[in-house]
């Protein structure tokens, strides 16, 4: 029988463990800060080489629109890599001997690996107030209706990131050398998800995939809160549908790399 008060105990524990050992060092905040900051304006500039004509059938009309729709873009993939740092560390953790206790607690598998994720959430937190406040400069307004969307959006990708998280650490569970998958996940969802270019400009298989990244349904909420423009419910029904398998899909596979160590892992499991 599950209890509740415990799982929250754990799920709490692996959140501050989690942030007092990865997220505090001068790494993760070169990573989560400056290195996105470097490439937002590689792509700006890149963009301003051309012709901004030529974007119009995109919805981005001006310079502003460019800047809103890249800021958006960088914030909501950074918020999704701070939730996914936690999967690499899970090959230090495997040198040092502590991955045991991904498989000897006695809480949920699943809510230890959502802990994991979760481990970013203030680095998070912290991100996301910088963009938007960067963001309610360039639009220039600033309204009661604007902050509780923003409050929302931030809600909606905190959660969907730490599922996408989640799902990412169990993956690292089924093998001793997992980063080819991290590899096969990531890099595509920094691509097709729309973080620096358009959806609608991939062609029919590039945009199917990119529906598969629930990064992507997020993009569309958070544009759509700056560029005033409505969320369709079958976006909604899409992310709803998403996170629901990717849940599903995180159970299943912790459960088969659970039952698969107990045959075949040793003391230190790796």
């Amino acid at each position: 029988m599950i209890n509740i008060k415990e799982e929250f105990i754990m799920l709490k524990a692996e959140i501050v463990k989690q942030q007092k050992n990865y997220q505090n060092s001068l790494s993760n905040i070169m990573s989560l800060i400056v290195w996105p900051i470097i490439i937002f304006f590689q792509t700006f500039y890149t963009y301003k080489s051309f012709d901004l004509y030529f974007l119009k059938r995109f919805g981005i009309e001006n310079q502003t629109d460019l800047l809103i729709f890249l800021i958006t873009g960088t914030l909501v993939y950074n918020c999704y890599w701070s939730m996914v740092q936690s999967a690499f560390l899970l090959t230090f953790e495997r040198q040092n001997g502590t991955l045991e206790a991904v498989f000897i607690t006695p809480t949920s598998l699943t809510n230890f690996l959502l802990g994991r994720a979760l481990g970013g959430i203030l680095t998070n937190i912290g991100m996301f107030l910088s963009f938007i406040i960067i963001l309610f400069v360039i639009v220039g307004t600033v309204s009661v209706e604007l902050i509780c969307s923003c409050l929302l959006s931030l809600v909606v990708i905190i959660i969907s990131s730490a599922i996408w998280g989640a799902f990412i650490n169990s993956l690292f569970l089924t093998s001793r050398d997992s980063n080819y998958l991290f590899t096969i996940c990531d890099e595509p969802m920094r691509i097709l998800s729309g973080t620096s270019i358009p959806v609608s400009a991939f062609p029919v298989i590039g945009r199917i995939v990119s529906f598969i990244f629930p990064s992507t349904y997020c993009l569309y909420m958070v544009r759509g809160i700056f560029f005033k423009e409505h969320v369709s419910p079958n976006i909604w029904a899409g992310f709803i549908m998403v996170l629901s398998c990717l849940v599903i899909i995180t159970i299943i596979i912790s459960k088969e790399a659970y039952k698969r160590n107990k045959v075949t892992g040793k003391l230190f499991v790796y």
